[in-house]
C-alpha cells in the first residue's frame, strides 16, 4: 500500500472511531504499527515533496494517537491541518476531505471502521509475506550452504507463513453461527426459528400429500437432498415438478425482508427449451384437471384418469410466445417467488463456479430458498480432495452444502443409481426401493448419503398394465423418528400427461403397488407383481 494511501486510512479510521456514541476498541496501536512501518524517502526533490508531504501527515497522525479515542475533533481545524499537512497535492487533499467531511448514522461509521482495519490488517499480513518469502529466498539462492536440510527448511518456511493464512480481523468463514445467550435478541430469533419449523411457516411444501407426510411437513431450507433413480426412471419429471410445486404451493417466508426470494434450478443436461416446454404443459394441465373437478364437484381420485382421457393433449399450437410468456410468469410468481432457470455446459464449471452464482445473485438482491442442480454429479470436481474412489465426489457435495446451509438454501440434485443397483433388478428382488435406501447404491460412491441431510429414491413400476412411480425415503438428518409405513409410496401415472399434484384434492397415491388411492378409502391390493417386463 501506498504511505500516502497508508496515513490516509489511518486520520479516517482515529477520526471516525472519535465519532461512536459507545467506543470500544481503539485503533491507536494498529496505528502505530502502520506509522512504523512507514519508511521517509531519502531524498527531498522539490520544496514540497513526498518527503514533507509524509512526514508532516505522519506527525499528525501521531499527535491523533496521543489524543486518543475520546477526544472530539473540530472538523474544521482538522481539515485545515490536514490541507497544510498535503501542501500542494490537492488531490491527496481531497481524499482526505471524502474520508471525514461526510456525515453518518453509527452503523455506517461502524462498517468504515472495520473496512478500514481490514485493510490495515491485509496490508501488514502482505508486507510481513512478502517479507518472510524475500527472506527465505535470498537464503535458499545466495547461502544455499548454510541449509543443511531443504525439507526442514521447507518446513520452517511454512510454519512462518502459517499464521497469515486467516485474514486478522476478518470473520472467520468457517463459523457458520453463533449466539450469546447473554443477548436475548439473538436467543429469540433463534427459538423463532425452531417455532416457525415446528408449525410448518417455513418449510418448503411439496404438491403431493403423501410425499409431504414423509417429509413430515415439507423440505427444510439449508438441507441438502439427493434423488436417487436408475437412468430413464423420471429423475428430471419429478424434480422438474417440485421445483414448479415450490413456487405453486409456498409463501416466501424471509430472512432478510429487504431482498427479493428467489427459486434457482441449473440444468447440467437439458436444454433451457425441454424444461420450459414441460414447464408449460405441466401448468397448463394442472389448470385444465382442476378446472374438471370444478365443473363436475369430483372429488374421488378414480375420475384421474377419465378426466385426463378427455382432455386434448396440451399442444403450444398458435398461442403467442407473449401470451406463454405471460401465462407461465403469471402461475410461477403467484405466492411472491421469483423464478430463474439457467443451462450450464457441466464441462466448463465446478462447483466454485455453483457458488460464485449464488453470491453473485445474492448481491443482486436475491434471498435464495431453493437451488434445484440437474445434475451435481456431471459437474468436474475440479478443486476438491483427491483420494481413493469417489473421495473427491463426496467432497464435491460436502462443499456444495456446507455453503448452502448456512445461506438457508434447500440444496436438491438427482444422482444415478450404481450398475449393483440394476443387478437388483435382474434378480426381481421384490422391494427394490426398500433394497437401495441407506445401503449406497450410488454411481461413484457409496459413501456419498454420509454428506447429504436426506435421501429420496424413485423407481418406474409395471402393474397390471398400469405404471407407478414409486418413492422412497432415505435418511432424513435432524427430524423425528418417521415410522416405516409412511416412507414408502406409490404415484400412478396418467395415461395422458405428467403426475398432476394432489394437495388440492383427494390424495391419489397408493401405500401398496396398485392399491386402491390413499384418499379413497377403499381396500388396497396385494402388494409387487414385477411381471416379466423390464422396465
Amino acid at each position: 500500500m501506498d504511505n500516502k494511501l497508508l496515513l490516509v486510512k489511518c486520520v479516517t479510521l482515529l477520526y471516525r472511531q472519535s465519532l461512536l456514541a459507545t467506543k470500544g476498541d481503539d485503533s491507536v496501536d494498529l496505528v502505530r504499527t502502520a506509522i512504523e512501518s512507514i519508511k521517509l524517502p531519502d531524498i527531498a526533490v522539490g520544496i514540497n515533496s513526498d518527503r514533507e508531504i509524509i512526514k508532516d501527515l505522519r506527525t499528525t497522525t501521531l499527535e491523533m494517537c496521543e489524543n486518543g479515542p475520546d477526544h472530539e475533533y473540530e472538523k474544521t481545524e482538522l481539515l485545515q491541518r490536514l490541507k497544510m499537512n498535503t501542501h500542494s497535492d490537492s488531490s491527496l487533499y481531497e481524499i482526505l476531505v471524502q474520508g471525514i467531511e461526510p456525515e453518518m448514522s453509527e452503523a455506517s461509521l461502524k462498517r468504515t471502521i472495520v473496512n478500514i482495519r481490514k485493510s490495515l490488517h491485509n496490508h501488514f499480513r502482505d508486507f510481513k509475506v512478502g517479507e518472510t518469502l524475500q527472506k527465505a529466498f535470498n537464503s535458499f539462492q545466495f547461502h544455499r550452504e548454510k541449509i543443511k536440510s531443504v525439507p526442514t527448511f521447507i518446513s520452517e518456511l511454512c510454519a512462518q507463513l502459517e499464521p497469515f493464512q486467516i485474514t486478522s480481523g476478518a470473520k472467520d468463514a468457517a463459523v457458520v453461527s453463533e449466539i450469546d445467550i447473554g443477548d436475548e435478541t439473538q436467543t429469540a430469533q433463534v427459538f423463532e426459528s425452531i417455532k416457525n419449523q415446528e408449525t410448518g411457516a417455513s418449510l418448503i411444501k411439496t404438491g403431493w400429500q403423501e410425499l409431504n407426510k414423509m417429509l413430515q411437513g415439507g423440505f427444510r431450507r439449508g438441507e441438502e437432498w439427493m434423488l436417487g433413480a436408475l437412468q430413464h426412471n423420471n429423475k428430471t419429471g419429478f424434480s422438474l415438478s417440485l421445483f414448479l410445486q415450490f413456487a405453486l404451493y409456498n409463501k416466501p417466508m424471509m430472512i432478510d425482508e429487504k431482498k427479493k426470494p428467489l427459486l434457482l434450478r441449473i440444468s447440467f443436461e437439458d436444454d433451457i427449451t425441454t424444461n420450459m416446454n414441460f414447464v408449460y404443459k405441466y401448468l397448463k394441465t394442472l389448470d385444465k384437471l382442476k378446472a374438471a373437478y370444478e365443473a363436475g364437484k369430483q372429488d374421488i381420485a378414480q375420475s384421474f384418469d377419465e378426466e385426463m382421457e378427455g382432455m386434448e393433449e396440451i399442444v403450444i399450437g398458435e398461442t403467442t410466445q407473449a401470451e406463454i410468456a405471460a401465462y407461465v410468469k403469471e402461475k410461477l410468481t403467484v405466492n411472491g417467488y421469483e423464478v430463474k432457470f439457467m443451462r450450464v455446459n457441466p464441462s466448463e464449471w465446478t462447483y466454485m463456479h455453483i457458488c460464485n452464482k449464488i453470491t453473485e445473485l445474492e448481491a443482486e438482491g436475491y434471498e435464495i430458498h431453493a437451488c434445484m442442480l440437474d445434475y451435481l454429479a456431471m459437474v468436474p470436481t475440479t478443486g476438491c480432495t483427491v483420494g481413493p474412489a469417489g473421495t473427491d465426489l463426496r467432497d464435491m457435495y460436502r462443499r456444495t452444502r456446507n455453503f448452502c446451509s448456512p445461506r438457508g438454501i434447500l440444496l436438491f440434485t438427482p444422482h444415478q443409481l450404481s450398475t449393483d443397483a440394476k443387478q437388483l433388478i435382474r434378480d426381481q428382488r421384490t422391494d427394490f426401493l426398500g433394497e437401495v435406501a441407506n445401503k449406497g447404491y450410488l454411481a461413484g460412491c457409496k459413501q456419498l448419503d454420509q454428506e447429504i441431510d436426506g435421501e429420496m429414491y424413485i423407481h418406474i413400476f409395471k402393474h397390471k398394465k398400469r405404471y407407478y412411480l414409486g418413492v422412497q425415503r432415505g435418511k432424513h438428518r435432524g427430524v423425528p423418528v418417521l415410522e416405516d409405513e409412511f416412507k414408502q409410496f406409490f404415484l400412478p401415472f396418467p395415461k395422458k400427461g405428467p403426475i398432476i399434484c394432489d394437495i388440492w384434492r383427494n390424495n391419489v397415491a397408493c401405500r401398496k403397488l396398485g392399491g386402491a388411492p390413499i384418499g379413497s378409502g377403499g381396500e388396497e391390493t396385494p402388494f409387487w407383481d414385477f411381471g416379466k417386463e423390464e422396465i
